[in-house]
């Protein structure tokens, strides 16, 4: 077996090309679902966070591999920033985005940020710590310890 990589041919580029465009249409297409769900039913929630809710439970109950949307997900996250330009647009044409409601308004995400950050670490540090109580994973590390002779 040969650490080194070998280059990839042509039809093997093509492959993950084709790769990367079903994946970003894949989730293209899931905020698409979402979105139609979010007007049918009326939902305050945004459309992305009824997809990205979605997409964490297909992931988490294993209906979808992650290597499936590995490519397309890398992709997204690495050209993240073309996402903040129509936000920056829309910052230069309301310039009273500068003055007391601009301040209000950085007050208020920043604090919304930290609230929402402390309590998604407050909830993962509690599942942690109640995964690592339970009665199973203590039994099935029993049941593979081995008897000393």
């Amino acid at each position: 077996m040969s650490s080194v990589s070998e280059p990839l041919t042509d039809r093997q580029r093509w492959a993950q090309r084709a790769q990367w465009l079903v994946q970003v249409l894949g989730f293209v297409g899931l905020w698409a679902a979402a979105d139609v769900l979010v007007r049918r039913f009326g939902w305050p929630v945004p459309s992305s966070v009824v997809g990205l809710l979605a997409l964490t439970t297909v992931l988490l109950l294993g209906w979808l591999p992650t290597r499936h949307i590995e490519r397309g997900a890398r992709w997204l996250l690495g050209d993240m920033l073309l996402f903040f330009i129509p936000p920056l647009m829309a910052l230069v044409r309301h310039e009273e985005l500068f003055g007391w409601l601009g301040l209000k308004l950085a007050l208020a995400v920043g604090l919304g940020t930290l609230f929402v950050m402390g309590g998604v670490g407050w909830v993962v540090e509690r599942v942690t710590r109640w995964e690592d109580g339970l009665p199973h994973r203590a039994r099935g590390a029993a049941s593979t310890e081995r008897p000393t002779p």
